[in-house]
Order: structure tokens, then C-alpha cells, then sequence
């Protein structure tokens, strides 16, 4: 069995979405909502060992000091060649891990897709190497349009596996690969990647708890661990791989942000804040991207003040490629996921109208 690391196969791992390598220990991190690697390996036996972080999950309210805590840990989904459904699903419930990819008497080839299912923040998931009888050969990459999702719970498909409405949060509960925005990818053939952590708010507000709001984190790889580890926060290269559509589905927690604030004036703020995200988004992607500012399905209590900022932002810069989209609200008769979220009913018809909506960017 031959062991290789990261840096050995630096030319035959192709990344989806966010993903860096730490240089120290040669870990490959993908912890975005359905970051994926991708390779092909042809053989009679791989494993792979995982470096693997866990959130913590309050089970009770955050007031009191001796609320029990839960550990939540990354899920990953195995894909084999063009198959659309996972041929396996599992847990990482430890530090380190390895399991076992593929098993043959004889030499098989095979396009594996790892995908991690489950949201940054509250899961963390890296590769540390490859255990193997075989070899690996480069991933023929084929041109396609690329869709970046930017969201929160609902993006990340936060408890869309139940119908529980007062079930909280347990990333066996959570799969990306169903949510809408990957949904929506892979019906028109785009590529996707996700920028989404549950309870985010599009910018600050005091009266919110949270560590980032997304307009800190957007420039960046992955802030978020990247800073937990100890290391500078590096900037995403938006050139490397341009969108063609940004979809930012955010504002649904600056809600409650907004009605925790104590100053009167934070919803008046909350219009020019959004606004100045908005050009930041534009600044970092460049002028060919469509920009959707979307919201739903849970609350609309934004989407006057977000229409405004985005009325104002055109009236400014004469930008047509910025766009507004409400999602239709939750249907009773989907029912209800974790903590009221939709359930894989909505995250459905929520792909349906997005597809239906991207189709007429031109």
C-alpha cells in the first residue's frame, strides 16, 4: 500500500468552491457547503484520511452558563463517475479518520467526487493524504458556468432531511447536495459553490450574536478557520475561477438583528449597509457577473429596504447586471424542517424558481 500525501498529488486534485491547504501539516480543507474534491483513481484499493474539526451546538438557551453543549461533525458524500446520487454517506466523528473509498480483485478506474454535506462553522473537514493500490490520473476539466451561492441557514440546508420543526440543529440533518442552489446548478450543467454559515447576517448589527456577518468574510477563502487556526485569513482570487452568477440570499437574520439592535436607527443603517455590500461583491468579481440579491423563504421583512439599496445601486452606477428575486414562501403542505427551515419539498421548488430565473440572464 502506498501512501500519498496532499503536495503528492498537488496536479491530480481538482477543488470545488473554497478550499485551501494548510503547509504545515500538507491538509487539504474543504469546509463550505458542498466544497468538493475530485479525482481519478484506478486500482484495487483506496482509503482516505481525514483531519476533521467539530462546532458546538447549545441545548438550551445561550443565557445560561451551564447549558449542556453537543458536538456536531462534518458529513461527506462519496460520488462514483456520473453517478447523481451518492454511493455512500458518512460521518467524520473524530479528529482523525480514514475510510475506506474503493475495493476491487481487480484494477477498476473511477471519478471520485468527495463532497462535504455540511456547513463551515459548525463542521470542519480536511484531507491529510491517500492510502492506495494504484494510481491516480488527471481530471479532464470541462468548461462550464459557474454559480456562487451566498447565504445563511437556508443555503447551507440547514434540517432539511426532517420534518421537525422542533428539532435543532444535528448535521445528520443537513445536505447541501439537496439544497437549492447546488439543485439549481445541476439542472442547467453549472458549476456550484456555496458561501454559507446558519445565523449569518448580510453586515454587522450589535444587537446580533455571530462572529462574522458575511460582508467580513466574503473577500476571503475561508476566514473562518483559517483564523481558528492561527493563520492570516487569505483572499480568494476571483479571477482563478470568475462567476458568472452571484445569487446573495441574505438578510433573512439581519431581521432579528435588526429588532435586538437598541438604537431605533438600525434599520435606516441597514439600507446604505447593504448597499456598500453590494459594490463590494461587484468590486471583487468584476463587471461581467450577474448579481441576484434574492430572499426567502422564511421571512421578508428586508426585502423592501434590500430592493431600495438595490434600486439606488443601479440608479448610481447604471449596473444592469444586478437583479432582484423573492422566493416564493414556504408552502404548509411542504412542511417544515429543523428549526421551522424548509424542508426538501421547498429546497425543490426553491431550485425551480431560481433555474427558471437564471435562464433569463442575458
Amino acid at each position: 500500500m502506498q501512501r500519498f500525501t496532499v503536495s503528492n498529488l498537488s496536479g491530480y486534485l481538482v477543488t470545488h468552491g473554497r478550499t485551501f491547504r494548510e503547509p504545515k501539516e500538507d491538509i487539504l480543507f474543504f469546509n463550505w457547503s458542498c466544497d468538493t474534491v475530485e479525482f481519478i483513481f484506478s486500482g484495487t484499493h483506496l482509503n482516505v484520511s481525514f483531519r476533521a474539526g467539530c462546532g458546538w451546538e447549545l441545548e438550551g438557551p445561550p443565557s445560561d452558563p451551564d447549558v449542556p453543549k453537543r458536538a456536531t461533525w462534518p458529513w461527506v458524500a462519496v460520488f462514483l463517475d456520473d453517478n447523481p446520487a451518492p454511493v455512500r454517506k458518512f460521518e467524520v466523528a473524530s479528529p482523525n479518520e480514514t475510510w475506506l473509498l474503493h475495493h476491487s480483485p481487480e484494477p477498476q478506474m473511477h471519478r471520485i467526487r468527495l463532497v462535504k454535506l455540511t456547513e463551515n462553522s459548525k463542521t470542519f473537514l480536511g484531507i491529510t493524504g491517500f492510502s492506495a493500490e494504484g494510481e491516480f490520473f488527471p481530471v479532464e476539466q470541462m468548461p462550464t458556468k459557474r454559480l456562487e451561492i451566498v447565504g445563511d441557514s437556508i443555503t447551507c440546508g440547514y434540517g432539511n432531511l426532517v420534518k421537525d420543526p422542533n428539532r435543532h440543529f444535528f448535521s445528520a440533518d443537513e445536505d447541501a447536495w439537496q439544497a437549492y442552489g447546488p439543485l439549481a446548478a445541476r439542472r442547467l450543467g453549472w458549476d456550484c459553490s456555496c458561501v454559507s454559515i446558519s445565523g449569518i447576517t448580510a453586515v454587522r448589527h450589535a444587537g446580533w450574536m455571530g462572529d462574522y456577518a458575511m460582508n467580513e468574510l466574503y473577500a476571503y477563502t475561508d476566514r473562518v478557520y483559517q483564523e481558528k487556526l492561527g493563520l492570516a485569513p487569505e483572499p480568494w482570487d476571483f479571477t482563478k475561477a470568475p462567476n458568472d452568477v452571484v445569487v446573495l440570499n441574505l438578510g433573512t437574520n439581519d431581521c432579528f438583528g435588526i429588532l435586538f439592535c437598541p438604537e431605533a436607527s438600525e434599520l435606516e443603517r441597514f439600507t446604505g449597509a447593504y448597499l456598500a455590500f453590494l459594490k463590494h461583491v461587484r468590486q471583487l468579481n468584476g463587471p461581467d457577473t450577474y448579481i441576484v440579491c434574492a430572499l426567502g423563504t422564511m421571512n421578508y421583512y428586508l426585502f423592501h429596504d434590500i430592493a431600495v439599496a438595490v434600486d439606488t445601486y443601479k440608479q448610481q452606477t447604471g449596473d444592469a447586471r444586478v437583479s432582484l428575486l423573492r422566493f416564493a414562501p414556504i408552502h404548509p403542505f411542504d412542511g417544515l424542517g429543523a428549526d421551522g427551515h424548509p424542508s426538501l419539498d421547498t429546497h425543490a421548488k426553491m431550485a425551480d424558481e431560481l433555474t427558471a430565473f437564471l435562464q433569463t440572464l442575458n
